[in-house]
């Protein structure tokens, strides 16, 4: 299953590295099973708005918050003088991850996997390069949600299950690499195959014990 950012969200986003753009928050939320939420936020300034404004965007659909996509939700948030368009995007799988990096130019996935009850992370950023979309970049917050106590990292701040990276602009590739522990869940199917062969048995008890009471 292929997911796509909101038409509108990468317009703004085309349109923002021609003119430049201010700032980017990223977050990726990963489950143990693979599954999570990605969440891509743009900060514009107040002159930032009104010059993309002028390219036929009103001021009423800027962020296109009433677009209704599956999985997908959009949002517009005032933070100072600040409009940030944030999209939020559901994942079922690590695949499902994968084909939304790809989305974005200038994103290298060296390693995304869980394997042996670890996951790992290794992601590279292009900053510099003029057909990637962080080349414009003036301030990138790239933050991750382990799905479980981190192991190894690279990253500038760690705050339990979380790691931030702050890569400095125009700095060139910046490589993203963490590994932490994947909790298993339970099993439930051969837990449960185990729970029905001992229910088979005590039934079959009870009616050996009826069968003898009849006699």
């Amino acid at each position: 299953m292929k997911i796509r950012f909101s038409g509108k969200f990468l317009l703004i986003s085309c349109i923002f590295l021609l003119a430049g753009c201010h700032k980017l928050e990223a977050t990726t939320r990963i489950n143990p099973n693979g599954s999570g939420e990605l969440q891509m936020g743009i900060g514009f300034s107040a002159e930032e708005r009104a010059n993309l404004e002028k390219q036929n965007i009103t001021p009423q659909a800027f962020c296109n918050t009433e677009q209704k996509s599956p999985n997908v939700t959009v949002t517009e948030e005032q933070r100072g003088e600040e409009t940030w368009c944030i999209n939020t995007t559901s994942f079922k799988s690590l695949d499902e991850l994968r084909g939304l990096y790809q989305q974005r130019p200038g994103i290298t996935i060296n390693r995304l996997e869980i394997k042996d009850g670890k996951f790992y992370y290794d992601v590279d950023i292009d900053t510099l390069s003029e057909n990637s979309s962080f080349s414009n970049l003036t301030e990138i917050t790239w933050t991750v949600v382990m799905p479980g106590t981190p192991l190894a990292h690279n990253a500038d701040e760690a705050n339990g299950n979380t790691l931030t990276w702050k890569p400095a602009p125009k700095s060139g590739i910046v490589n993203l690499r963490a590994e932490s522990e994947a909790p298993r869940g339970f099993v439930f199917p051969q837990c449960g195959a185990t729970l029905a062969i001992f229910g088979i048995l005590l039934i079959q008890v009870k009616r050996r014990k009826q069968n003898f009471g009849s006699l």
